[in-house]
């Protein structure tokens, strides 16, 4: 339970649930919304990855690990696809005791896969990009369709206003905002990583420049061997 965090707004959620008087409800939802984090987990350990941090949100949650940017992207994806999974899995056990839950189920699967970063739908969108696309190229693609569907979000609310959306909508532009400030933070520590480990890659790459380079692949920039290279650019 130490790896557990509750979100504030998760908080002002459950403080809800209790004023209203659903708190068994709250129980069949918490639980599907526990069994997919624990996917998430549980298939990262396995994978060799450490554990640092689950955290709850009113619509989700994420499942933080000690892991480097140059994870495989099978392997990434693999630890993305089985908290849906795991909570459909959960879904089907749990419907007999709970025929409310598919309501919970739903919303909270079709929300979780939609294509928006930092959603697991977001990221499996980001993965996919990365087969083809460079890594700073793949991250723009999916800041701009995350920012679409946001604005389709924001419209939404026009329609039928909901408290619990309206927060993670906040949360979701919060944290959006954060990782587009820091996405050549995040690049630089990308590079830094090739440089400081040994990483084989089956396929290999020619660039012309250290903005180009991909996930899964080894780099020949200007001809020079990629660890040559990096070497010169951080030193």
């Amino acid at each position: 339970m130490k790896h557990i965090y509750l979100d504030k707004y998760f908080l002002f959620f459950l403080l809800i649930i209790i004023i209203t008087g659903n708190f068994n409800s709250f129980i069949g939802y918490f639980s599907l919304l526990f069994i997919h984090e624990i996917g998430h987990a549980m298939t990262g350990i396995l994978l060799g990855y450490k554990l640092k941090k689950i955290i709850f949100y009113p619509l989700g949650g994420v499942t933080i690990f000690n892991i480097p940017l140059n994870i495989p992207l099978k392997k990434e994806l693999l630890i993305l696809v089985m908290g849906p999974i795991m909570q459909i899995i959960g879904f089907l056990l749990l419907k007999k005791y709970y025929s409310y839950i598919i309501v919970y189920h739903y919303t909270l699967l079709l929300f979780n896969l939609l294509p928006l970063y930092p959603l697991d739908g977001g990221k499996i969108i980001n993965i996919l990009l990365n087969y083809h696309f460079n890594y700073l190229i793949s991250f723009k693609i999916t800041y701009i369709i995350s920012f679409f569907i946001i604005i389709c979000l924001v419209i939404s609310l026009f329609f039928y206003f909901n408290l619990n959306l309206f927060f993670m909508i906040i949360l979701i532009i919060s944290k959006l905002t954060k990782i587009y400030h820091n996405k050549m933070f995040y690049y630089e520590r990308f590079l830094l990583e090739r440089y400081l480990y040994s990483y084989h890659f089956n396929d290999i790459k020619m660039i012309n420049n250290t903005t180009s380079f991909y996930r899964d692949k080894y780099h020949y920039i200007n001809l020079i061997s990629e660890k040559d290279y990096l070497k010169k650019y951080f030193k």
